[in-house]
């Protein structure tokens, strides 16, 4: 499976993965400060749809994680975090804030205001997706920023979690007085114990049609989702999924997926396979698989393969788009 949950530092409402030996810092009695990331390296095979082959070795997203938190009395803690991307190849000198979160943690769950993850993508897509870069398709969800979040606390197995964002349109003086819609997203699960079942909604409010300067924007239809998630022992997990997705044409896309996690005592040998299934056109089927190995501690090698057969909806392939692809890869948490 993926090398860490995705979360964050600090809580559950998290941006990415940090090392489960990330340090730990008291500033005060109330206050810590806490450090953490990882370096992520690839190597890519990939076939194009138009026949092309190419091979790549890449930095796939290596990071720094810094974040803090405190103790406000009452049983409320309060915590920020920054990301902050990297090249570990040096291709490009650019270090980039890639998100961050200010939040609050009580009895009544916990608030997240920046860059959380889309909840839909969190108990939906992620259910069937244990793969480092082999990921198979989804539907297309809100993005990932200016998002207000809340996940409320565990009720006997069951939880929800709320979502809102409102695109900023980029500061644009072209955009100046014009309101995009609000994107809502909600999720809800309920965990029995060995089976959890989740289902979730993200109306994806619209998009900006012509670039970050245009005051065009253009509203989306929404996508629906249910996933299930099994222990079926101490070391093999199964899961599927559904998920629809709809657009302003009236036409839908089903996505149907299922998964299987083995854990051999070393590491996860894990694969997954789906119908792509449009009201118009061609359905394909995607299938993928991998296996990894923790070599030391917070040290993991993977290797993946998948068979995407991506078409368009008249069944012809995009030229650009990847049909197979094969990665072995080396992360190092910290």
């Amino acid at each position: 499976m993926k090398h860490a949950p995705k979360l964050a530092l600090l809580v559950a409402a998290g941006m990415a993965s940090a090392g489960a030996q990330a340090a730990d810092f008291e500033v005060s009695e109330n206050t810590t400060l806490i450090l953490g990331g990882e370096v992520v390296l690839n190597y890519l095979y990939e076939k194009k749809t138009n026949g092309d082959n190419d091979t790549d070795f890449v930095d796939d997203g290596s990071k720094v994680v810094i974040g803090g938190t405190r103790d406000l009395g009452n049983g409320i803690t309060a915590f920020a975090e920054a990301e902050f991307e990297y090249n570990t190849l040096g291709n490009n000198d650019d270090v980039k804030r890639d998100g961050s979160i200010l939040g609050f943690v009580g009895d009544f769950g916990e608030v997240a205001i920046g860059a959380s993850d889309n909840v839909f993508e969190d108990l939906i897509s992620d259910a069937v997706d244990p793969f480092e870069n082999a990921s198979l398709d989804a539907v297309s969800l809100t993005d990932e920023d200016s998002m207000l979040t809340y996940y409320s606390p565990d009720m006997d197995g069951f939880s929800f979690r709320l979502q809102g964002r409102h695109n900023n349109r980029d500061g644009s003086d072209a955009n100046d007085g014009q309101d995009a819609e609000v994107s809502l997203i909600a999720a809800a699960e309920y965990d029995f114990g060995p089976v959890a079942l989740a289902a979730a909604y993200d109306s994806r409010g619209s998009i900006n049609a012509n670039g970050s300067d245009s005051s065009e924007f253009t509203s989306q239809d929404h996508v629906v989702g249910l996933a299930a998630v099994a222990q079926l022992s101490d070391r093999l997990e199964a899961s599927a999924r559904f998920a629809q997705e709809n657009d302003q044409a009236g036409n839908d896309t089903d996505y149907t997926a299922v998964a299987l996690s083995y854990n051999y005592g070393g590491g996860d040998l894990y694969g997954a396979a789906q119908s792509v299934d449009p009201s118009t056109g061609s359905s394909n089927t995607q299938t993928a698989a991998g296996i990894n190995y923790e070599i030391a501690e917070d040290v993991i090698i993977f290797a993946e393969y998948g068979d995407l057969d991506r078409k368009t909806t008249d069944g012809q392939f995009k030229d650009l788009d990847t049909d197979k692809l094969g990665v072995a890869g080396l992360i190092y948490e910290f």
